[in-house]
């Protein structure tokens, strides 16, 4: 081979060496005119060509199927709705409220309180837990704030409790740093909903100051979505003082009894909530519902609106006394309120 022709190969792999050396590209790579000497090439390829959804299925879905919005869909809507109760038409409305309900920004505490005794916080306090966590599929545990012997780790299954209590766990909350070690503290119901129970000796529950109970409510959220605090009885001691400045929302409960009512009534004068949900519990019905309309009269005088009013329902007794709760089994009248009440609370996260 002929000298020259070497000298010139030699001159060539310099050139291109250089070229290398100037762009980061190797021979024969066209490199942007825009592309800087000392910047590499990585992310600069055209984006993956992607396929969405409304490619494949050009009409909106819902379990399945297309949703339909022809003459023969629109007149068995309208017939539905037609032939359907107040009360159906009620729960086909709150359950698209909850299927088009906010995300919230950061873990919720609600205080479920009342000046009277016996008017149902744990009751409401269980219900409002188990349709945020099964409707709404949030990570919700309830927690037994009731320094009297609460009972609302009592309302879970037998095979489900926990003979664990709140005050264990925050014995060991510097232990817990995943949420499969929790287990052994909550009872864990199929809804999702975790209860955690109150101490089982009084002497235990007296040492829970509200110091106390705010590191435990640090703890509980960094790994649940909503906190719910079923307080004892009264708005004035330090503990639900400081349950409600610490809630980001407050639901007060009242019952039809006037002596009752009057007492909520200035009980909310004297908490000015601006996050406040009112429940109108174990409201009489039929002919004695005159009672529920007048308490909710009476409330609306006052620049107050009856979030929810949930009857008295005797099944609804016996699934919390046997351990056997389901939503979707309560009677028509009984659900439609409790989802009113999961709606009103999941439009006021923050």
């Amino acid at each position: 081979m002929e000298p020259g022709t070497l000298k010139g190969v030699g001159q060539a792999q310099d050139i291109q060496l250089g070229a290398v050396e100037q762009t980061g590209a190797p021979p024969g790579v066209n490199v942007p005119p825009d592309a800087g000497g000392d910047e590499p090439l990585l992310g600069r390829a055209a984006p993956r060509p992607t396929m969405s959804r409304q490619d494949v299925y050009a009409r909106p879905m819902r379990a399945g199927r297309p949703l339909s919005n022809g003459p023969v869909a629109r007149f068995s809507t309208w017939l539905k709705m037609t032939l359907s109760s107040e009360l159906q038409r009620r729960e086909w409305s709150v359950d698209e409220q909850l299927v088009h309900a906010p995300t919230m920004t950061r873990p919720n505490t609600v205080a479920v309180i009342s000046p009277k005794g016996g008017v149902g916080k744990t009751t409401i306090s269980f219900v409002l837990g188990n349709l945020l966590a099964e409707q709404l599929r949030l990570r919700v545990v309830a927690l037994d704030a009731n320094p009297d012997f609460g009972t609302l780790s009592a309302l879970a299954p037998d095979e489900q409790r926990s003979t664990r209590s709140l005050a264990d766990l925050l014995a060991d909350s510097t232990q817990i740093e995943s949420p499969a070690e929790l287990h052994p503290y909550v009872a864990r119901l199929p809804t999702g909903l975790h209860l955690l129970g109150a101490p089982a000796h009084a002497e235990v529950m007296a040492q829970m100051t509200p110091g106390l109970y705010s590191r435990l409510l640090d703890f509980l959220e960094r790994f649940y979505e909503v906190v719910i605090l079923d307080l004892g009885t009264g708005i004035t001691d330090p503990l639900a003082q400081f349950a409600v400045d610490r809630a980001d929302q407050t639901v007060v409960i009242t019952t039809p009894e006037w002596v009752t009512a009057a007492g909520v009534l200035g009980a909310l004068r004297y908490l000015q909530l601006e996050q406040g949900t009112l429940v109108l519990n174990q409201a009489p019905t039929g002919r004695h519902a005159g009672n529920r309309e007048v308490i909710e009269a009476n409330f609306r005088r006052h620049a107050v609106e009856t979030s929810a009013t949930i009857p008295y329902d005797d099944r609804l007794r016996m699934m919390l006394d046997t351990g056997t709760y389901s939503l979707s089994s309560l009677r028509l009248g009984t659900r439609v309120p409790v989802k009113e009440l999961g709606a009103a609370i999941a439009y006021k996260w923050t």
